[in-house]
């Protein structure tokens, strides 16, 4: 189990994020002020620190940080008028930040992004995703700002991290922005900040992103969603390295590598006028595309052994095995990591059969009759794939194996994509 201490001197606040961690699936410490968590940091070890910034003692959330041993993840929690420590924070080596109010499921997610074992998850043996990660770590260097393309849960951010950390920058801050989930009427001053009154209810100024990520990476998440007036604005930083804040009138400088992502297809998006031409190609100096987990030929079950371990599960069935195998995973690694760790804990310390692997393709409001075609594709699928690695790949072999005719399976192979 994954193990947190908690800093937050609010009783209320406190009690909250701890039932609520707690049901996340968190070993959780929780302390009130900044003199027991140094305290705590030092003695023990821990997956992740998650404290406030402002909290009682000697002690405050930045000394908690810099107490915390290298290695462990640190997400502060900010209020408002305290978004300049937050940028301390970063520059000190904080995972990422959080300002209150916020969503628990914004939280859980940053906690979960931070906690996760990035060179662990970045697994795999097979040509196509070996040579992508060659590609990325020649990105790094570059100096070109980066496109990640892939579908949704094949690994983008986790990508982009190693990129950060092969681009040079890696003792400067990184910095995530998704996209998709910042309100449109807010994404301005997110990326590059606001001045005191820039705005009703500013009664302060505060630092963007592109300021947060000053000597490191700013990593553009499902850049698609970027409105079309903020992709102009984005365009000038790129172009001139210079924006302003909201309502600013200094002109500030960029000092960033820019790495943005996309499991949509932009070039498409560009020829119907939804997103800009120049600014597609100003962020896609250098593409990387990351391939689906259905084409990375030996890499799923190396992946379903690695989450099998790392949620404490026993062994695989045969069959289970089979079904990992020929299953299409539309969901790709994302998909695959969910499916392992609630196998685990339905396992009940048993091996994984079949039956366990809830898959969400299965799941789908077709009738009996389309969930059946699905489950037999699959374990057609499942079962060619075995006949073809009993005999090295030799399809005649497979043939007389599956007792079909060579025709037969040549069609299957060519019908159900798979690499041979």
């Amino acid at each position: 189990m994954k193990e947190i201490l908690l800093v937050e001197d609010k009783r209320g606040m406190r009690v909250m994020l701890s039932t609520a961690l707690l049901e996340d699936g968190w070993k959780v410490t929780a302390v009130s002020d900044g003199d027991s968590a140094v305290k705590h940091v030092r003695k023990n070890t821990y997956s992740a620190v998650l404290t406030d910034v402002c909290i009682p003692g000697k002690y405050n959330g930045i000394d908690v940080l810099k107490n915390t041993p290298s290695g462990t993840p640190v997400v502060v929690m900010t209020a408002f008028g305290t978004i300049d420590m937050a940028v301390d924070a970063m520059k000190s080596g904080a995972a990422d930040f959080i300002s209150k109010p916020f969503k628990l499921d914004e939280l859980l997610e940053k906690l979960s992004s931070a906690s996760y074992n990035y060179s662990d998850s970045m697994l795999g043996q097979s040509a196509v995703y070996m040579e992508s990660l060659k590609r990325a770590e020649r990105a790094a260097v570059s100096g070109m700002n980066i496109l990640i393309l892939g579908e949704s849960g094949t690994g983008k951010e986790l990508l982009s991290r190693r990129i950060h950390q092969c681009s040079g920058r890696e003792n400067g801050p990184f910095v995530p922005v998704n996209c998709a989930a910042i309100p449109e009427n807010l994404m301005e001053s997110e990326l590059f900040g606001a001045e005191k009154g820039a705005y009703t209810g500013s009664t302060e100024a505060r630092p963007g992103r592109f300021s947060i990520a000053r000597g490191g990476t700013i990593f553009l998440d499902e850049i698609a969603d970027l409105d079309m007036s903020l992709q102009g604005k984005l365009l000038r930083v790129l172009e001139s390295g210079t924006y302003h804040s909201v309502g600013g009138v200094k002109e500030l400088k960029s000092d960033a590598l820019v790495v943005s992502a996309s499991n949509r297809d932009l070039r498409s998006m560009v020829e119907r006028k939804l997103f800009r031409e120049d600014l597609f190609y100003r962020i896609s100096e250098f593409p990387v595309e990351l391939p689906p987990l259905r084409e990375r030929e030996g890499d799923i079950l190396l992946l379903a052994h690695h989450y099998l371990e790392l949620y404490h599960g026993t062994s695989f069935t045969q069959d289970a095995l089979l079904a990992l195998s020929g299953y299409n995973w539309p969901g790709n690694i994302r998909e695959l990591k969910n499916i392992i760790r609630r196998a685990c804990v339905n396992s009940l310390q048993e091996p994984v059969t079949e039956q366990l692997l809830e898959f969400a393709a299965y799941k789908h409001d077709g009738s009996l009759v389309e969930q059946g075609a699905f489950a037999a594709r699959a374990r057609e699928k499942s079962l060619i794939l075995s006949a073809l690695a009993e005999t090295g790949g030799n399809r005649r072999k497979a043939a007389e194996i599956l007792g079909v005719s060579y025709r037969t399976l040549l069609t299957k192979i060519k019908d159900m994509e798979i690499t041979v």
